[in-house]
């Protein structure tokens, strides 16, 4: 198509006329394509409205300066070229199934994955790099916004939306006093859709979209990747179990091996539950009201129990009720 050769040509001249074909995954004015090429890995096309993907390609860069590259066993997805004319991201498409899939895996095989997903988490939050400060990107402030907007939709759950706003916020921000936990670097939006593993050896673990990377305090991440975990695995198999089950490997696995600001991450849990309800009630209007009682049953048990005991729990069907 012509955007596509138009993208080429400008980004990575070199490349044009080397595709095997184009899969469009997304049109409109921020199109997503998929580039087969003839040899070597196919290239993602990501358009953008402004020029925030020039700034993701330096944030790439720089986690592949600092060793996140391949071959490496950890790395980010590496992104040739930059359209400032069609304001589109070339990156490469990463090896392996995405995090996702390896819920459906054998049990061994699942917690194998969770295990390589905490030790990419630990690694990346051990990277002397430079990067901009997102604390305040999806901070207190917003989860207040949406859980209200929620309340207001749903008057009957109000009272449990807003306790756990409330208790959530008061976790992260609720002693402006406190000298607060070092930031690391941080994915920005660490969903088990944005993980891929690859087989042959140890598992090599590369992540994608990196459009909110940045320094962060250590629980953000592990939390959202967290309570995504249970949202996908709710909404692929109508059951908590795989996703709980590989969210306690992985939670084993990066508090071991020194996941430091672990006390914040179940407000963090509790957080990724509210936007997932937020996305799927008020942005999507997919009408699945269904999904208040369970998400917030387990956003208020990981608040008062922690991850270990609301995760064990889920591994073994127990659903909390709130």
């Amino acid at each position: 198509m012509q955007w596509a050769r138009g993208v080429l040509a400008e980004a990575v001249p070199a490349l044009v006329g080397k595709t095997a074909g184009v899969r469009v995954l997304r049109g409109g004015p921020k199109r997503l394509a998929v580039l087969d090429m003839r040899a070597g890995p196919g290239l993602v096309l990501k358009q953008y409205s402004d020029d925030r993907g020039a700034w993701t390609r330096r944030w790439l860069q720089r986690l592949a300066e600092a060793g996140f590259a391949p071959p490496g066993r950890f790395a980010v997805t590496p992104a040739p070229g930059w359209s400032g004319t069609h304001r589109t991201l070339v990156t490469e498409v990463a090896p392996g199934a995405a995090w996702t899939d390896w819920l459906l895996a054998p049990a061994a095989d699942r917690d194998v994955a969770a295990v390589a997903a905490a030790d990419w988490l630990t690694a990346l939050q051990a990277l002397p790099v430079a990067l901009p400060d997102r604390t305040g990107y999806r901070a207190g402030e917003e989860l207040r916004r949406e859980s209200g907007r929620l309340a207001d939709r749903y008057p009957d759950s109000a009272d449990r939306l807003l306790r756990v706003a409330d208790a959530a916020h008061g976790r992260l921000y609720g002693d402006p006093s406190s000298p607060g936990t070092g930031l690391v670097a941080s994915h920005g939006d660490l969903h088990p859709e944005n993980l891929h593993l690859a087989a042959g050896g140890p598992l090599t673990v590369t992540a994608i979209d990196l459009d909110t990377a940045g320094l962060r305090r250590p629980a953000y991440d592990a939390g959202y990747a967290l309570g995504q975990l249970l949202v996908v695995s709710w909404m692929r198999t109508g059951s908590f179990q795989p996703g709980a089950a590989a969210g306690l490997a992985f939670w084993r696995r990066w508090t071991a091996c020194g996941g430091t600001d672990a006390e914040a991450v179940p407000a963090e849990v509790a957080r990724a539950l509210v936007q997932s309800l937020h996305f799927e009630l008020i942005t999507y209007r997919t009408g699945r009201a269904d999904l208040l009682d369970r998400w917030l049953g387990v956003a208020i048990a990981v608040l008062a129990g922690g991850v270990p005991a609301t995760f064990s729990a889920l591994t073994t069907g127990q659903e909390p009720t709130s």
